[in-house]
């Protein structure tokens, strides 16, 4: 589970960036610019900052891409197959899939359902032209995207709180759409696959805030499902195991869910929030808003507890969230 959060951090900061799904008509400029980066080969440098409370936090990755393969380097190494599939690197050289190529988003729900989409001009990013879109939902502006004018690859996004304060950005600083070299490394041969299941009926068709169900799969013990609202991707993963506090890393902070306590992670792709729900952990990770993450986590079915299923939380739930001690 560890590849799957460092994995998960890595690519939600670079949002659009990701491999795209299916093709489908839609006035999303987040699938537009993933169907982009899906067919462009292209090499650059990125910032990501983003709000710890009250630190605000910079890093820097590198990109590769070519034709919907793409690398990107930062504390963790990840790549993404135009195959769909996500590969996360460790420590010691091996690579595990933490995105099998079955649950890519085939068909995310409408934006235009919960969102508003203004165009206009943009300014020039890494030198490119763009055109520039803000996203909000309920009189409040939740993105700002800006899309290359000729090619719709997304070059900015940032992000903000209720209040209106930018709390996340991700941009690059340069950029190279025509490589000299390819830009992808050979796949890599040390590779631990995983053919995950499929499990109807153990999530929910929907959660708060309008997340729709995409997918369930079960690897190893663990049930991830997906959901999107059209806009943000979220991931909920359950285990079975207790919640010990003393087990979490450092920092974060204290979150009511509902009648368990659990702790929420800021981080460079977006929010994390691990709690108790009767005998299992339940770790969503998603890169939308806070409040949004929050209403949706806190209407996910509390399972009812078996006295008989207590693990530790180091084989259940602390791998998730180990990257955020670095």
């Amino acid at each position: 589970m560890r590849g799957r959060a460092a994995g998960t951090a890595v690519l939600v900061l670079a949002g659009a960036l990701a491999v795209a799904g299916p093709a489908q008509a839609s006035a999303n400029p987040l699938e537009e610019a993933r169907q982009a980066a899906g067919r462009l080969s292209f090499v650059g440098l990125m910032h990501v900052r983003w709000q710890d409370g009250s630190k605000t936090r910079v890093e820097r990755v590198s990109v590769q891409a070519d034709a919907g393969a793409l690398v990107f380097r930062g504390g963790t190494q990840v790549m993404a197959a135009p195959s769909s599939e996500r590969l996360v690197q460790h420590g010691g050289g091996s690579w595990d899939l933490l995105w099998p190529a079955g649950l890519g988003p085939g068909s995310r729900p409408d934006i235009a359902a919960k969102y508003t989409v203004d165009e206009r001009p943009g300014p020039l990013v890494a030198g490119q032209p763009t055109t520039e879109y803000d996203v909000s939902s309920g009189g409040r502006l939740r993105e700002r995207l800006r899309l290359h004018t000729a090619t719709s690859l997304l070059l900015s996004r940032e992000q903000y709180d209720d209040d209106g304060q930018s709390v996340r950005s991700v941009g690059f600083e340069a950029l190279n759409l025509e490589p000299a070299s390819p830009a992808v490394p050979p796949a890599p041969t040390d590779l631990r696959r995983h053919v995950p299941r499929a499990e109807p009926g153990t999530a929910p068709d929907g959660l708060g805030e309008g997340y729709q169900r995409l997918g369930v799969y079960r690897r190893a013990g663990v049930v991830q499902s997906l959901y999107s609202d059209g806009l943000y991707d979220l991931s909920v993963f359950q285990q079975r195991g207790r919640l010990e506090h003393d087990d979490l890393p450092p920092g974060g902070s204290p979150v009511d869910m509902g009648g368990s306590s659990g702790r929420r992670y800021t981080w460079p792709g977006g929010n994390l929030v691990v709690w108790q729900g009767g005998d299992s952990v339940f770790t969503a990770v998603s890169d939308a808003p806070l409040d949004q993450v929050l209403v949706a986590a806190r209407s996910v079915p509390r399972p009812v507890r078996s006295a008989s299923f207590w693990v530790k939380l180091r084989a259940a739930c602390a791998t998730l969230v180990q990257p955020l001690e670095a």
